[in-house]
């Protein structure tokens, strides 16, 4: 059996769409008996630290080559890196933001990527995941319409995608999307979405 990590990062708790969408998805996946363990992380109850001046040096520096001290910068940090690394599933959910996604679910991948841990460089100077073989769901909520945009407004799916990419070398990202819900009338339904789950 798989363990689940669900990611949540609306500051409108029980009311978020975005949350109702990613807990419809791992409602399904218990269902289903494709999770067994599902390990709840509300960024709005523990928002990762932004990078600073001193924390960002650390990202930098190889697994192992910290002292005590610098450690406990990390401390975070190495939290979000062990429950991807313990997972087999991640839901992601975040509310769109001004077209962007949460300011807590970047700053949660901000803390995600470090080089020696989550990606390598190779001889030649790309860059290889070390997260691999991991199944990512992600739901966004947004007020307006994807279709309303012009094209390539789409930031969040496409971003989130590239970083996951680039470095951890997950590759296999499925979103869905409640989109409209600030038109009025809006009613959802989570179970229509995710049909094709």
């Amino acid at each position: 059996m798989k363990r689940a990590l669900h990611i949540t990062s609306s500051a409108r708790g029980g009311q978020s769409y975005s949350r109702g969408l990613s807990t419809a998805i791992i409602n399904k996946l218990v269902s289903r008996n494709e999770v067994s363990t599902v390990v709840e992380r509300d960024l709005t109850q523990s928002p990762p630290p932004f990078l600073d001046e001193t924390l960002i040096w650390e990202f930098y520096k190889q697994a192992g080559a910290t002292n005590g001290e610098e450690r406990q910068l990390l401390a975070y940090a190495d939290g979000v890196f062990n429950e991807i690394n313990q997972a087999d599933i991640i839901v992601l959910s975040t509310p769109m933001y001004n077209l962007g996604m949460s300011a807590l679910l970047k700053g949660w991948l901000d803390q995600l990527v470090r080089v020696g841990l989550t990606y390598k460089f190779n001889d030649d100077g790309s860059k290889s995941g070390c997260l691999t073989n991991k199944k990512v769901y992600l739901a966004i909520a947004s007020g307006g319409k994807l279709a309303f945009w012009p094209e390539g407004y789409e930031f969040i799916e496409s971003h989130i995608k590239a970083v996951f990419s680039t470095y951890a070398g997950i590759t296999d990202v499925s979103t869905y999307r409640v989109e409209g819900t600030a038109m009025p009338g809006v009613a959802i339904d989570y179970e229509e979405i995710i049909q094709s789950l």
